[in-house]
């Protein structure tokens, strides 16, 4: 990968010096990073880790599994970076008993590149980053997941059972083709339900029809969500009115990953969505932040409605 160049000058010796970005971001984390209140992440540089095995998860998702430990929490993220490319964050949908696993959806020229890849490529991976869920014990808890939010919310069903608690999964798609992770949570010991909008698997509608009922039903302690923005807006308001505590995962478009670039800000508050975020409380976010649910930015800053 050819080297981009920050070049900086020194007026009074006329000095130029020429560094890299990854030479640049390990400066700035020795002299700044580790004398500040950022806390250091533990791969702030790339990993180069090989890919052990990939597997279809639904139309047009792969999951890459790698033999690695990143200590990660669930609905943490790491940034993948293909030399040559670019470099993208992805969820963790995986981080046990040496697994690593990363679920991707080929939409983009970035996935795409990366749904190329074979066993025993290597790419890079930085990280884990941000702040995840919440880790209650002996707790009824809802999982409620759209389209490609399932990811890390089967990751933090399997946390929550072994913490005793009693877990739900609601994971919902536009058909029954793209449904996510249904086998992996039925046999984890999830209660799970699945819904399509064409009804071609499981029930026909979407996942707030059924999480609609359980709230009236049931005593449920904790929703946690993941997927379309404006689904987890709706989730929010659904359970503030019926005062049960609700958590979100806010994407925002991210390029450093450690809160420096600023880019992933929320309109409203200003926080960051790799370093305050991505989990957020939602009551906090439909009080706090004007974008939720809206818009968010795009590259430039522009905003681009959900």
């Amino acid at each position: 990968m050819q080297d981009l160049f920050f070049r900086m000058k020194i007026e009074k010796t006329g000095f130029l010096l020429d560094l890299s970005i990854l030479h640049f971001l390990f400066i700035f984390e020795t002299l700044f990073l580790r004398y500040s209140y950022f806390p250091i992440m533990r791969n702030n540089s790339p990993l180069a880790i090989p890919i052990q095995r990939i597997f279809d998860s639904a139309k047009g998702v792969k999951t890459f599994v790698f033999h690695v430990s990143m200590e990660s929490f669930p609905g943490q993220f790491v940034m993948v970076w293909i030399p040559g490319k670019d470099e993208k964050p992805f969820s963790i949908s995986r981080d046990k008993n040496g697994e690593f696993w990363l679920m991707v959806a080929d939409v983009g020229p970035f996935s795409h590149a990366l749904c190329s890849f074979r066993p025993g490529d290597t790419i890079g991976i930085r990280g884990p980053f941000g702040k995840g869920y919440s880790l209650p014990k002996k707790k009824n808890i809802v999982l409620v997941g759209g389209g490609y939010g399932m990811a890390p919310l089967h990751n933090c069903g399997v946390w929550h059972l072994e913490n005793g608690n009693t877990v739900t999964a609601i994971t919902g798609a536009r058909s029954g083709q793209n449904v996510l992770f249904e086998k992996e949570c039925s046999e984890s010991g999830f209660r799970t339900f699945v819904t399509t909008d064409d009804g071609s698997k499981g029930e026909r509608g979407f996942v707030t029809h059924i999480l609609e009922r359980l709230l009236m039903k049931e005593k449920i302690d904790l929703v946690q969500t993941c997927g379309p923005e404006k689904m987890m807006k709706v989730i929010a308001e659904m359970c503030v009115a019926k005062s049960v505590p609700c958590e979100v995962s806010l994407e925002r478009y991210m390029k450093c990953g450690f809160g420096v670039c600023g880019q992933c800000t929320v309109d409203g508050t200003g926080e960051r969505m790799c370093r305050e975020g991505p989990v957020q409380d939602g009551a906090y976010a439909l009080q706090n932040f004007s974008d939720f649910g809206k818009y968010h930015r795009g590259a430039e800053g522009q905003k681009i409605l959900w």
